[in-house]
């Protein structure tokens, strides 16, 4: 019995050690795959780094990231150069931001309480271009500061700025000569003369060369901020009724409906002449471009901190590729498809956009090809 217990007791054994060489061998098999696609992971993370630390070595613009208490967990080679400091890693941003500025927007940042923020700073002969980003991991949040240099590209701003004053402020005496040549050339012919007609076609082109030279001007002063704007409190209905006086005789001659829906109510913290001169531009557009019959409404309304200025149309619209694109300078759509003939610089646009802005508003457009158009734009409201 004890040698029958003595082999059962060996087989057991025998079999125990089996057991555990087998798992010892499955353990051992699972370690070796785990080395395996650790060494794998390791190479591509290597690989994947390498590349990291090419591109932001290599990029043009400063990198800086930065974790929750805004300390800078990694700058490349340009970040340090554009804020010329050498082993920033570590260390609070700051120290390096360029004036309070630039700290608000990291800060406002890392609060929570903006995804991105933009500012242009200058100190010295150099401007730089910082931009703010939110980085979210988990409950920490950090943000991704991109510096670009823009010194050079203000630098040509400037000079195509003052190109464009000088050009505008040139052609002033050659047109006002001209325009000298052509009035007493026409007092001097007899309505009935055939010369009459070529002499009223003269007048119109130098027309159209005086508005180009004016909006040339004007737009090279308000992109420079040399255009004065003076806020006070104005009522939109006043605004309205002002420009609509100037333009009621094109609106009946073309037999146009107008409705306006602005309320009395609503005041706006403006520049009079500014605010004037956008809503000519947008009704004279809308009167341009509107066929005989069709409708033009004016509406505002306040919305938030802002009052929104609509000016609708019934008119031929705007193709949907160009719409992005309207508010660039010397922009032109095509209006081949009008009736008959329209004439533009390209530049009212631009300059309403820039006075709008000017005011800490937005200017933007809606349109359907072949049914019209709306534009919108904000201006502060006067409390």
């Amino acid at each position: 019995m004890d040698f029958l217990l003595a082999i059962i007791g060996g087989v057991l054994f025998v079999l125990l050690l089996w057991l555990f060489k087998r798992r010892g061998d499955r353990a051992w098999a699972a370690l070796q795959r785990a080395r395996q696609e650790r060494d794998v992971a390791r190479s591509e993370f290597e690989r994947l780094n390498a590349q990291w630390q090419t591109v932001m070595q290599h990029i043009n613009e400063g990198i800086l990231l930065l974790d929750a208490r805004g300390h800078i967990v990694f700058a490349n080679a340009v970040a340090e150069a554009l804020l010329n400091a050498r082993g920033i890693v570590g260390q609070s941003f700051e120290q390096f931001a360029w004036g309070l500025q630039a700290q608000s927007l990291v800060t406002a940042v890392l609060t929570e309480r903006a995804e991105s923020l933009s500012h242009i700073l200058s100190r010295d002969d150099r401007t730089l271009r910082l931009e703010a980003h939110a980085c979210r991991s988990g409950d920490a949040c950090g943000a991704l500061i991109v510096l670009s240099d823009i010194t050079e590209l203000q630098r040509l701003g400037r000079a195509r700025r003052d190109f464009v004053a000088n050009i505008s402020h040139e052609l002033r005496t050659p047109l006002t000569s001209l325009q000298i040549l052509v009035d007493t050339l026409a007092n001097e012919l007899l309505p009935t003369s055939p010369a009459q007609t070529w002499v009223n076609k003269l007048q119109n082109q130098l027309d159209a060369l005086h508005q180009l030279a004016q909006e040339l001007m004007d737009l090279a002063l308000i992109e420079s901020g040399q255009m004065p704007i003076k806020l006070v409190r104005t009522s939109v209905a006043e605004l309205v009724a002002n420009v609509l006086h100037v333009f009621q005789p094109q609106i009946e001659r073309k037999n146009l409906t107008l409705q306006t829906d602005i309320p009395d109510t609503l005041h706006v913290f403006a520049d009079p002449a500014g605010a004037q001169r956008v809503l000519s531009n947008l009704i004279h557009n809308a009167i341009k471009f509107t066929p005989s019959g069709g409708s033009i409404t004016l509406r505002a309304r306040a919305v938030d901190e802002m009052i929104e200025i609509q000016t609708q149309d019934t008119g031929i619209g705007i193709p949907a590729e160009a719409l992005p694109r309207i508010f660039e300078r010397f922009y032109k759509v095509d209006h081949s498809r009008a009736q008959g003939k329209t004439r533009s610089t390209g530049l009212g646009l631009a300059i309403a956009k820039h006075i709008v802005e000017a005011h800490g508003g937005k200017i933007w457009a809606e349109s359907v090809e072949g049914k019209g158009s709306t534009f919108y734009f904000t201006l502060p409201t006067a409390k």
